[in-house]
């Protein structure tokens, strides 16, 4: 089962990943688009940024973007990065 946090990740990234190669997107843009609450938001993406899935751009312009080409990121990858190793139960 997946928590609400690996949940609003998951979306959040299939929205950078639209957006992948057209310069960074503002928090409130992944927000407002699938509805998560922005302070939420913006402790799932530093998670995933400090964890290496997503890269940052301070000031005018700035936003979040994935750190490298979506077909390379695996939904493990975003599990792992919030709540550590996966387990088969």
């Amino acid at each position: 089962m997946l928590t609400h946090k690996s949940k609003y990740a998951l979306k959040a990234l299939l929205v950078l990943a639209k957006e992948f190669g057209q310069g960074p997107v503002l928090i409130s843009e992944v927000s407002r688009r699938e509805g998560i609450p922005r302070k939420f938001l913006e402790l799932i993406l530093l998670e995933l940024k400090n964890e290496g899935l997503l890269g940052s751009k301070k000031g005018k312009g700035g936003g979040y973007f994935l750190a490298r080409p979506p077909h390379t990121i695996h939904v493990g990858d975003v599990l792992r990065a919030l709540g550590g190793p996966i387990a088969m139960t």
